[in-house]
């Protein structure tokens, strides 16, 4: 029998350990719901760990519960599948998650809106380890200028600058793959109506924008 010395036996059980979670992550089949329960708080931060995983043992065996928030509110899934989930975390408020794998790392995409008195959402991107991304160089926010056509006129663009200070814009993840980011403007819900009937036929409905790899490109109409 030929024994081992001793910075032998520590350099086996190094090179052991280091497999053992190089085969763990390996093994792990990562999908939206892994990100849904390993994010820290920083977007889900009425619903402790133990909740999020309960609300996904539940979807995933059929049954769409209702689960009772940090501020004894109702949180729920709306969608869940292995790359997207839509979550009313509250009666004010939705998340949409999108997970978008790479090579190198997963980016995740998070959409947040607000519902009343218009929706209005804010787009975040995230890496595997919940470490914000410089969203402003993936993806770039519409405003109510982008919506205004190239007829409208001059006077109508200072008006409708002076009635809706807001941008009140609404993401959502749209197309079977949910791969389609689509934005719309709340106006109509916001102006009242014979205001926003000056100005409707000088608006355009939506923009559209696609995810390329890790890109986020808007479709040209």
């Amino acid at each position: 029998m030929t024994f081992l010395s001793h910075s032998e036996c520590m350099k086996r059980l190094l090179t052991i350990i280091m497999l053992t979670g190089l085969l763990a992550s390996a093994g792990m089949a990562r999908t939206v719901a892994d990100l849904f329960a390993s994010e820290p708080g920083n977007i889900f931060m009425l619903l402790p760990r133990s909740v999020r995983l309960d609300m996904v043992d539940y979807y995933n065996s059929g049954q769409v519960v209702a689960a009772r928030n940090n501020l004894g509110g109702d949180s729920q899934f709306e969608a869940l599948d292995s790359l997207y989930l839509k979550l009313r975390a509250s009666d004010v408020k939705t998340v949409e998650m999108r997970m978008v794998p790479a090579k190198r790392d997963t980016m995740i995409i998070v959409i947040e809106t607000v519902l009343p008195p218009a929706p209005d959402s804010r787009l975040t991107c995230w890496n595997s380890q919940w470490q914000r991304l410089n969203t402003a160089r993936l993806f770039s926010m519409p405003v109510i200028e982008d919506f205004m056509t190239r007829k409208m006129p001059d006077d109508l663009r200072a008006d409708l600058d002076a009635a809706a200070p807001f941008q009140l814009i609404e993401l959502t993840l749209e197309g079977t793959s949910h791969d389609t980011i689509v934005a719309r403007h709340g106006l109509a819900r916001f102006l009242v109506a014979s205001e926003y009937a000056r100005f409707s036929p000088y608006l355009t409905d939506r923009i559209t924008y696609r995810l390329h790899g890790n890109k986020i490109k808007r479709v040209k109409p």
